[in-house]
C-alpha cells in the first residue's frame, strides 16, 4: 500500500427549494475518482470513508478540514467498514479477500510508502477467481454482510449468477496469531449483490440485487443474524424510476435513500408502502451509493463513478466520480450512524 493526502476545495453545484421550502444544496466535496463507492460515516471521528473500486483506493475525507487521505491497494477495493473501539483499524474487501487494515493516518502524506499492516480475515468464492466483493455493511452486532459479483469487463456487462451475499462474524479464537472470521453464505446465486439497510430495530433487512430492478425486504433475526421470507418492497420499473438500484441507506424516519446507477439521481422511498417520495438530481449519471453523515447526520453523502463514460459524457459531467454532499433534505440518518465491525471476541 501507499498513502497520499490532499486538500479538496468545495464546489456548490446546485441550490434548489424543496416543496417544504427548505434550501436543498448539492456540493462536490472530493475530486473525481474512477469508481467511487461504499460511503461510511464514522460518528466517533466525524470522518467519511469511501472507496475507489477500480482505482484500488481507500479514502478518508474530513469535512472539517476538507482533507482527503488515500491508501492504495493491489486489487479492487470494496467495501470499507471501521472497526469498533479503534481509530486506526478498518475491515476492507480487496478482490474476494476480507482484510483487517491498520492505518497510521498521521503518517499519510506525500511519501509513497508508509507503514501499514494487513491481516487476512477471510476469503470467499475461491472457485470463481474473477469474482470480487461489492457492497457491504455491518449490523448492530458488528457482523459484516458483504456480497460478491462476477467479472465486469465492460461497465454494465457483468457475468450474471456468479455472486452471493455472505455474513462474516468474529471467530472465538485466532489462527496462527491472525484474526479470522466465521463465514456463512446467506443468499446465492445473485447477480450483483448491492445495497443493504436495516430498519431501526433490525427486524427487517433491505437488500438490492441490481439486475432485478427492485429492493427486496427480508425478516431479520438480530440475535441469530438470519434472514427469511424475502419479498419485493419497491420496484423501479413499476414506479418509472430511471436507472438501476445500487447502494442505499435508511433515514431516521424509516425511509430508504437509494442511488440510481445510470439514473443521475438519488430517490427517497417509503419501503412499507412501496411508494416513491422524492427524487434528488445528482450532476453525474452513474450514482453508486449514499450514506448520511455530518455531526447531526443531516448530510447525505453520495458517491459516483466516471469509469466507462465517453469523452462527450465526461465533458457534460465534469464532476462525475466525485463525492457530493446533499443538505437541506429535512431528515437525518439513523443513530448512531454507520455501524462498525467486530473482528474479535
Amino acid at each position: 500500500m501507499a498513502g497520499a493526502a490532499e486538500t479538496v476545495a468545495l464546489a456548490v453545484l446546485a441550490v434548489a427549494l424543496t416543496s417544504s421550502g427548505m434550501a436543498q444544496q448539492i456540493e462536490q466535496v472530493t475530486p473525481p475518482s474512477s469508481h467511487g463507492e461504499g460511503p461510511h460515516w464514522d460518528c466517533g471521528q466525524n470522518m467519511l470513508f469511501y472507496v475507489d473500486i477500480s482505482g484500488q483506493k481507500l479514502n478518508r475525507y474530513d469535512p472539517a478540514t476538507k482533507d482527503l487521505k488515500t491508501v492504495h491497494f493491489d486489487g479492487p477495493v470494496s467495501p470499507v467498514v471501521p472497526v469498533l473501539g479503534t481509530l486506526d483499524q478498518l475491515v476492507v474487501g480487496v478482490g474476494a479477500d476480507l482484510v483487517l487494515v491498520t492505518v497510521d493516518w498521521g503518517a499519510l502524506g506525500t511519501e509513497p510508502h508508509v507503514n501499514q499492516t494487513i491481516t487476512l480475515l477471510a476469503s470467499v468464492d475461491r472457485d470463481k477467481p474473477d469474482n470480487r466483493f461489492n457492497d457491504g455493511k455491518a449490523d448492530r452486532r458488528g457482523r459484516l454482510w458483504i456480497g460478491t459479483m462476477g467479472p465486469e469487463p465492460v461497465v454494465g456487462q457483468v457475468t450474471l449468477g456468479r455472486g452471493s451475499l455472505f455474513r462474516f462474524e468474529a471467530a472465538n479464537s485466532s489462527v496462527r496469531g491472525s484474526e479470522r472470521m466465521d463465514v456463512q453464505k446467506v443468499l446465492s446465486p445473485v447477480d450483483i449483490s448491492n445495497g443493504l439497510a436495516w430498519n431501526d430495530i433490525e427486524t427487517l433487512m433491505y437488500y438490492i440485487d441490481t439486475p432485478t430492478g427492485r429492493i427486496d425486504v427480508f425478516d431479520f433475526d438480530p440475535d441469530k443474524g438470519t434472514v427469511s421470507n424475502g419479498r419485493p418492497a419497491f420496484d423501479f420499473r413499476a414506479n418509472n424510476v430511471t436507472g438501476s438500484p445500487d447502494g442505499m441507506t435508511m433515514d431516521a424516519d424509516g425511509n430508504l435513500w437509494v442511488a440510481c446507477f445510470d439514473g443521475s439521481q438519488v430517490i427517497k422511498v417509503d419501503p412499507v408502502a412501496g411508494r416513491l417520495l422524492q427524487q434528488v438530481p445528482i450532476p453525474a449519471s452513474r450514482v453508486t451509493s449514499v450514506a448520511f453523515g455530518g455531526r447531526d447526520l443531516s448530510t447525505l453523502y453520495v458517491t459516483t463513478m466516471n469509469k466507462g463514460l465517453s469523452e462527450e459524457q465526461l465533458r457534460a459531467q465534469p464532476a462525475a466520480g466525485s463525492v457530493f454532499a446533499v443538505t437541506g433534505l429535512g431528515t437525518t440518518g439513523q443513530r448512531p450512524g454507520g455501524r462498525k465491525a467486530v473482528v474479535r471476541r
